[in-house]
């Protein structure tokens, strides 16, 4: 009989759990419920496999640069500091930008 479960995730040593603020919590916990929709609707959809991996790749710079930023660090690269732009937006996501920029619904 094999054992399915999974190993425990290891903690690393160099920056254990508790050594995050709250912020950097709120932050790690806010990008968890982000990828959570984001998987949810790419396996509702049965979006393309280079899609999911795409926008979980651009997610990880975006966890990368907002944790540098708030541990006061600067950025390694031009493109940590930018990030590269995408060909094209939907509108939903413009919508989302301008919402988020504009500060509304706050």
């Amino acid at each position: 009989m094999s054992n399915t479960s999974a190993a425990p995730v290891a903690k690393s040593p160099t920056n254990p759990p508790s050594a995050d603020t709250p912020t950097e919590t709120l932050v790690r916990n806010a990008l968890d419920d982000i990828v959570v929709v984001v998987g949810g609707a790419a396996a509702l959809h049965q979006l393309d496999e280079d899609v999911v991996w795409s926008v979980m790749k651009r997610l990880d710079r975006i966890r990368v640069r907002l944790l540098r930023d708030l541990k006061g660090m600067a950025p390694r690269t031009e493109e940590e500091l930018n990030g590269p732009k995408p060909p094209r937006v939907h509108p939903a996501v413009d919508e989302f930008l301008a919402r988020n920029r504009a500060g509304l619904g706050e």
